[in-house]
């Protein structure tokens, strides 16, 4: 797949098939996402990676779904919304893998005097985009989901994770149902969002 094509196929997709994904398919990607830029050049990753449905129906366990009320949504957000919030634990369950990007922060992101730790998240999030486009380009879905509340201390204990480290998403991949629902995208374009040399 070419990729600008990649860019413009990638969508979260919740809803998967009972269907297992190749080994050497999930090194590929993980590979691609092991290449992003890092803060300081070091690359803390730790990819903690699920394939035995045994564990992530366990894992599943600690997601909870998020209540929506919205029955005829107005806009693509509240679409979004009216896919994606029940679905947060089935979409982890129904997942063939399930990895947790874990990355080594040295700072605190909360801290008001030291924005470093944020250049740790913000590498972070470039291996998930990264692992999302070689998704793309394998065939599979992909989605994340964001750990919330009593998740990521439930979820690093349960997977006996060393002090030090943050999750910052649940990256899930398997082969796309067929009836997946998917909202309708927000367009978002060079012509509606970018400023040429100024705003």
């Amino acid at each position: 797949m070419e990729f600008y094509e990649v860019i413009e196929k990638r969508r979260s997709i919740r809803q998967f098939e009972d269907k297992a994904i190749p080994t050497d398919m999930l090194e590929r990607i993980l590979a691609a996402g092991l290449q992003a830029p890092s803060s300081n050049h070091q690359r803390q990753w730790q990819l903690v990676t699920l394939t035995d449905k045994a564990v992530i129906r366990e894992l599943a366990k600690f997601i909870k779904p998020y209540p929506c009320r919205i029955t005829e949504p107005k806009t693509p957000q509240q679409e979004m919304f009216k896919i994606a919030y029940p679905r947060q634990r089935t979409m982890v369950e129904e997942a063939a893998c399930v990895i947790l990007p874990y990355f080594k922060c040295k700072y605190d992101m909360k801290s008001t005097t030291n924005d470093y730790g944020l250049t740790d998240y913000g590498a972070a999030w470039a291996l998930v985009e990264n692992i999302l486009l070689a998704a793309t380009a394998e065939g599979l879905g992909s989605v994340v989901h964001i750990p919330v509340k009593k998740e990521p201390e439930q979820i690093k204990a349960f997977m006996n994770i060393p002090d030090g480290y943050i999750l910052p998403t649940l990256i899930m991949l398997g082969y796309s149902s067929k009836d997946a629902l998917i909202p309708t995208q927000v367009k978002a374009t060079v012509e509606n969002r970018v400023h040429w040399n100024k705003w």
